[in-house]
């Protein structure tokens, strides 16, 4: 199951959970609790997605890359539409994260390679 779908699943699961009626001084912690509990849902999906998302950087940029490309596709063929656009903004944007952060550790030739390498990136997604 995709991470982001979990992290939906479970974040609903805690909004049905706190719509019970309580006094005030208990919503208030009920509500801190429950927005802790979305924050590291929404810290684990994130991580999750930055891991991957650099593996495949990694792997775009490693010598062997065109032997990567075909398993990487056929992981990508089991998305419907919305969530292949929905992946693809994604990791468009999580790209130029990753160009910028290159680029301020001084790391211009690798960051030129993925700059480069950019249009293969995003038409695997």
């Amino acid at each position: 199951m995709d991470v982001l779908l979990l992290t939906q699943c479970k974040y609903l699961k805690l909004v049905d959970q706190g719509s019970s009626e309580v006094p005030s001084d208990q919503s208030a912690q009920r509500h801190q609790t429950q927005l802790d509990s979305i924050f590291k849902l929404l810290e684990e999906a994130i991580g999750t997605f930055v891991k991957n998302e650099l593996k495949k950087i990694q792997k775009v940029l490693s010598p062997d890359y065109p032997e990567c490309l075909e398993s990487q596709r056929e992981d990508e063929e089991m998305l419907n539409g919305a969530d292949e656009e929905q992946r693809r903004s994604s990791r468009e944007a999580f790209l130029k994260i990753t160009l910028h952060f290159l680029r301020t550790m001084k790391q211009e030739d690798l960051a030129d390679r993925l700059q480069t390498s950019k249009r293969i990136l995003t038409d695997l997604t």
